[in-house]
């Protein structure tokens, strides 16, 4: 039986720290992972074209396979609503295609291993793809149903293994449920652990 990685939760302590570091446009990048829960691949290969308004519910992020990036699978393939932190960043970036030109997965997970050893942040099990996780314990706390964060971040929900009964009723998470959980999540400001 394969086991999955063992990725650690970063600490508001941690993620203070690393959101300290001025290099762009990783730090953009950073952030949008940690308000998406978006995997590096994905938000390193958002095109300016993936971002769709959608009247008061505002600015989403088509995650889709596109010109520069895959997709890991086909329950990847999802709409995030951008945190009014994302929208705010939005203006210093491209207006048109990638919104992180030049920038890799590789770029991204490499310039995080050398920024955790500067900052001294020794835990080996804290990577780049640690960002997700703490985006899905955020919304834990924001008590969303697990099928709901499920939707945000593409994993198939665990309610799905009854495709044939579960997946014929229900609708899905709507726009305004996901746009709900998203804009309680908060970067911390200060050391709470």
């Amino acid at each position: 039986m394969v086991q999955p990685a063992s990725y650690a939760v970063p600490t508001d302590k941690e993620v203070l720290r690393l959101l300290q570091i001025e290099k762009q446009p990783f730090k953009d990048v950073m952030i949008f992972c940690l308000l998406t829960g978006m995997r590096a691949g994905e938000a390193a290969g958002l095109l300016r074209e993936d971002l769709v308004q959608k009247g008061n519910l505002g600015t989403f992020a088509h995650v889709r396979p596109n010109a520069i990036r895959e997709l890991k699978t086909d329950a990847s393939e999802r709409q995030v609503p951008l945190h009014s932190e994302l929208v705010t960043r939005l203006a210093y970036l491209p207006d048109r295609g990638p919104l992180f030109p030049g920038l890799t997965v590789s770029k991204v997970t490499k310039t995080f291993t050398k920024l955790r050893n500067v900052l001294s942040l020794e835990r080996l099990q804290l990577v780049f793809h640690s960002t997700r996780k703490w985006f899905i314990t955020q919304c834990e706390g924001t008590g969303a149903p697990e099928h709901f964060t499920a939707s945000l971040v593409g994993y198939k929900s665990a309610r799905s293994e009854n495709k044939l009964t579960y997946g014929v009723h229900s609708a899905g998470i709507y726009d305004e449920q996901k746009r709900s959980i998203v804009d309680q999540i908060r970067l911390p400001s200060r050391c709470s652990r």
